[in-house]
């Protein structure tokens, strides 16, 4: 029986710089290569400032999961936060809108395909959009710890791209169209502040992504020490290669030419042809697949703990020899594939997979801000120290933004609000029948502690 449960457990793995290229790719993926030509069409020179305070925008969140992933590393973190501080049936419903939000795996596998066809225009896009779903998929089944190393590996070559755009680009930038002229008086917002604060709204989904490692803290080595510098320092390193990758987008060619382009018109114009092809491979194409390899290794965290507390057939948490939660991964993999496999374009599925993402992750910062109520022990013992006004004060700041950008990207989709509604109805409505059912079956569920899923960590 020993053996057993000891098969049946995750293994701690990641060091902090596996967490590092996991941060990284995660956050560096379409929105670069997508969202900068529509910044520039919004703001035009002051872009590169709207980076900077997405970044900043994005810290704020960032900073809230660092603080919780360091007082309480867990597998399945959010999760976790919202069942322990909130309640477990309000955290059914997080997970439910958690799994519904990963429809955005068929969009990084779609734009993979989209960057692979304008090399090799003669390739199916549809197929290669699920041929990389499918190789992230299977690289994770493999194990965590071979996942990790594939996407260090991408990481590398998608920095030195990004490097190389910068290094060419920096010189050939004209640094007058940042200047006031009698022309263009208010060059950082020549179409007024609120469009400005729409490309920062815009640009917070590129540089998002980091805060989603809390999902692996029960997976890594010393989750206390790791988890906040990975996070904090991974949205930091990404917010200054795209700060600068944003002034050579508006300063190389002219505004108009470049306004609502992807990166690849301006990489033409700084490039030489083999350095132009490295750019579209190991900048598009390893961005998208980074993004995409890397949500495949935490996305089945949540889920995993609540079908091994009885919200879900226990089944659905079996653990292969490789240490993967394979069953998980697998529900996973199909909802990125239906899409892909039944056209929806790219538009429906990336405002309605990222305005779902940031409903449900409004339920952990909720959670963040009874933390040190519900559990001082912790928080005074978690080597990351946060003082409750200031996580309350940062925590509220972080909700306030999420809600906005999900309303933005919601409210463009027809009747998307009462699909949402009543998604949530029936979830909360199979809370209930799932609790009551399980308890008339004398297998009440029972919020399961982190041993039981990973050997024990040292803080």
């Amino acid at each position: 029986m020993a053996e057993e449960k000891g098969q049946n457990k995750l293994k701690r793995a990641l060091g902090f710089w596996d967490c590092m290229g996991i941060g990284v790719g995660q956050i560096i993926g379409a929105g670069i290569m997508i969202l900068t030509g529509i910044s520039i069409e919004l703001t035009g020179a002051g872009t590169p400032i709207a980076f900077i305070i997405a970044c900043v925008v994005v810290l704020c969140p960032s900073f809230v999961m660092a603080t919780m992933g360091a007082a309480i590393p867990s597998t399945g973190g959010m999760y976790v936060y919202v069942r322990d501080y909130i309640g477990q049936k309000t955290a059914f419903l997080y997970l439910v809108l958690f799994v519904c939000g990963q429809l955005v795996l068929a969009m990084f596998a779609i734009t993979f395909a989209q960057y692979t066809v304008e090399l090799v225009p003669a390739w199916n896009a549809t197929a290669v959009a699920f041929i990389i779903l499918t190789v992230c998929f299977a690289v994770n089944v493999i194990g965590l710890s071979m996942a990790a190393k594939f996407q260090n590996a991408m990481v590398v070559v998608l920095l030195v791209a990004l490097i190389v755009f910068i290094i060419w680009g920096m010189p050939k930038v004209d640094y007058s169209v940042f200047a006031a002229t009698a022309d263009n008086p208010h060059p950082f917002m020549p179409n007024g502040i609120i469009a400005f604060m729409t490309a920062v709204s815009l640009l917070t989904f590129a540089t998002s992504g980091a805060s989603f490692l809390s999902e692996l803290g029960g997976e890594m080595k010393d989750a206390g020490r790791i988890l906040p510098r990975a996070i904090l320092a991974s949205t930091a390193i990404v917010g200054v290669f795209y700060t600068f990758m944003g002034i050579v987008a508006v300063g190389v060619l002219p505004i108009p030419e470049v306004a609502g382009q992807t990166l690849v018109k301006v990489a033409a114009a700084v490039l030489p042809q083999p350095l132009y092809v490295f750019f579209i491979i190991g900048g598009g194409m390893f961005a998208v697949a980074t993004t995409l390899n890397g949500s495949f290794t935490w996305c089945t965290k949540s889920l995993l703990v609540a079908a091994r507390e009885g919200w879900l057939p226990k089944g659905l948490s079996s653990v292969s020899r490789f240490g993967t939660p394979w069953i998980i991964l697998t529900i996973f993999y199909i909802i990125g594939a239906i899409p892909i496999l039944t056209g929806w374009s790219i538009r429906t599925i990336a405002m309605l997979g990222n305005g779902v993402s940031l409903i449900f992750f409004l339920f952990p910062l909720a959670a963040a801000l009874l933390i040190h109520k519900k559990n001082p022990v912790a928080m005074e013992k978690s080597v990351f120290k946060v003082s409750r006004t200031t996580l309350i004060t940062i925590g509220i700041i972080a909700i306030g933004t999420s809600a906005l950008c999900a309303w933005l990207n919601i409210s463009d989709i027809t009747n998307s609000w009462i699909m949402i509604v009543i998604i949530g109805v029936a979830a909360v409505a199979y809370a209930h029948w799932r609790q009551w059912y399980m308890a008339k079956k004398g297998t009440p569920i029972v919020a399961i502690k982190e041993e039981a899923l990973s050997d024990t960590y040292g803080r």
